[in-house]
């Protein structure tokens, strides 16, 4: 049995929601840090943030 057995449409969306925002945030915290510009980094935490505040609320 696979781990996703048993899920919804609804939590897979949000779990590719999820992922999606995390790469996001590790994309512009890696640009941040190569062009040394602070909102880049500011960008990818407020990224970081709301992909695990994502996953602490929505959790099936």
């Amino acid at each position: 049995m696979s781990r996703s057995h048993g899920r919804m449409r609804a939590d897979h969306r949000v779990r590719r929601r999820s992922v999606t925002l995390t790469s996001g945030a590790f994309v512009a915290i890696a640009a941040g840090v190569v062009a040394d510009t602070m909102w880049l980094l500011g960008g990818g935490a407020w990224l970081l943030i709301a992909a695990v505040l994502l996953e602490l609320v929505y959790r099936p």
